[in-house]
């Protein structure tokens, strides 16, 4: 992913009435999947055949990806980053983060913008 701050997009939905975060089967654990764009979660979802009707993909903030994922508890350990489609063919490298790593990023990205906005209103007197 180019930039890991900026909006991302997860996949949610299945077959229950409320909506859960999909989470794949990775060699590892249970992961979930995290996209750069809508377009790439629905290549992906297409890729998946009558699994993809149940879900769809949702842009999430920063914040909102912090809240999903510390909601998804310890049942999954890791964050897949734009897992290809070709993955659920086999063969393909899933590049994965720790989700816990992934969420103390996130928190410390969002404190140093606070601080940074904080800083330039005390320089500026805004």
């Amino acid at each position: 992913m180019s930039d890991p701050f900026a909006t991302h997009v997860v996949v949610v939905g299945g077959p229950e009435a409320e909506e859960e975060l999909l989470a794949i089967v990775l060699d590892d654990g249970e992961a979930v999947p995290l996209f750069d764009s809508v377009e790439e979660a629905e290549e992906f979802l297409g890729a998946t055949g009558d699994l993809g009707e149940a879900w769809r993909p949702r842009e999430v903030s920063a914040g909102e990806l912090v809240e999903l994922l510390e909601y998804q508890g310890e049942e999954v350990e890791y964050v897949a980053l734009s897992p290809p489609p070709e993955r659920l063919e086999g063969g393909m490298e899933v590049n994965v983060l720790y989700r816990e790593i992934l969420i103390d990023l996130l928190k410390s990205r969002a404190t140093a913008e606070k601080e940074e906005k904080g800083f330039f209103r005390r320089l500026f007197g805004r």
